[in-house]
C-alpha cells in the first residue's frame, strides 16, 4: 500500500504520563481510550481525531516536542524511498520503526500497518451551549528562505498534492491537500527551530483560551488573529479562529458551569 500519514505522537519531556494525557484528552476533546498503552508508564492513547487520526501522548526523555507517523507495509523499503528525497535514517528501535529525519529538520517516524481505527464523534456537553472547538491542524514549522523545498519533501513524504504553495501571498504559508474529515495539513515558514504544533480552532476564541487556561496552559502572546499558548507539558499551539469549511469534522460542544 502507499504510505499514508497516520497519526501524531506529542512527545512530553519527562512527564507523568495521567497528567500529562489528561491535559491532551481535555484540550482536544478526545477521550482516553488506554491511560497506560503496553502497561510500562510511557504511552497513553486518545481516542481517534478528525479522519481517523491516531494521537498518542508518550513520556520521553528529550524536549517536549510532536512528531508525525507515517504507516506503510515495508518500513525498510519506505525507508529508502525517503532517503531518496533527502530524509535519513536516525535509528531503529527494537527493530519495529524507522526514526528518521526530514531535510527541513523534523523527526518522523516509519511505523507498520495499524489496525484500521474508526474516529469516534467528539463530546457533547450537558452543560447550556457555549462554544465549540476542535483539532482542525498540524502545522509543519519550516526555518529558511523559502518554504518550496519544505512543500516539496513533504508532498512527496506524505503522498499528498501541494494544494497551496503561498496562502497568503507572503511566502509564509502553504498547504497540502486533504479530505473534507481530515485535519489541515499546512506548512509555515519560521524563524525559530523546525518543530510541528497543533491548531485548535474555536468559534469564540477568548472562552476556548479561558477554558485551556483552567486546564493548565499558559498564554503566549496574541499574533494578528490567533493565541499562541503553551501547554503544561511545555508544547506550543495555537488556538485560531473558524478556518474554511471541513464538513466531516464535528466539533465539541463545551458548556457552562
Amino acid at each position: 500500500m502507499a504510505r499514508r500519514l497516520v497519526g501524531v505522537m506529542i512527545d512530553c519531556e519527562r512527564a507523568a504520563i495521567g497528567p500529562a494525557a489528561g491535559f491532551w484528552s481535555q484540550a482536544l476533546g478526545l477521550p482516553i481510550s488506554d491511560p497506560d498503552e503496553g502497561g510500562d508508564g510511557c504511552y497513553a492513547l486518545l481516542s481517534p481525531g478528525p479522519g481517523g487520526l491516531h494521537v498518542e501522548v508518550q513520556s520521553v526523555e528529550h524536549e517536549s516536542r510532536l512528531h508525525l507517523d507515517i504507516e506503510c507495509d515495508d518500513i525498510d523499503a519506505e525507508a529508502d524511498a525517503l532517503e531518496a528525497i533527502g530524509a535519513t535514517r536516525i535509528a531503529n528501535p527494537r527493530q519495529r520503526w524507522w526514526v528518521m529525519q526530514a531535510p527541513t529538520g523534523h523527526r518522523f517516524c516509519l511505523v507498520r500497518k495499524r489496525e484500521r481505527e474508526v474516529a469516534t464523534r467528539p463530546r457533547r456537553s450537558s452543560l447550556p451551549l457555549r462554544h465549540h472547538s476542535v483539532l482542525i491542524a498540524l502545522v509543519i514549522d519550516c526555518p529558511g528562505e523559502s518554504l518550496e523545498p519544505a512543500l516539496r519533501f513533504w508532498s512527496q513524504a506524505l503522498g499528498r498534492a501541494i494544494a497551496s504553495r503561498d496562502q497568503d501571498g507572503d511566502g509564509r504559508y502553504g498547504e497540502l491537500a486533504t479530505g473534507p474529515d481530515e485535519v489541515f495539513l499546512l506548512l509555515q515558514r519560521v524563524d525559530h527551530a523546525a518543530r510541528v504544533h497543533l491548531d485548535i480552532q474555536a468559534d469564540d476564541l477568548d472562552a476556548e483560551v479561558a477554558r485551556l487556561e483552567n486546564l493548565g496552559a499558559t498564554r503566549e502572546s496574541f499574533l494578528k488573529r490567533w493565541w499562541l499558548m503553551r501547554a503544561p507539558t511545555g508544547h506550543r499551539f495555537c488556538v485560531v479562529r473558524q478556518q474554511p469549511a471541513k464538513p466531516g469534522v464535528r466539533q465539541n460542544t463545551w458548556g457552562r458551569r
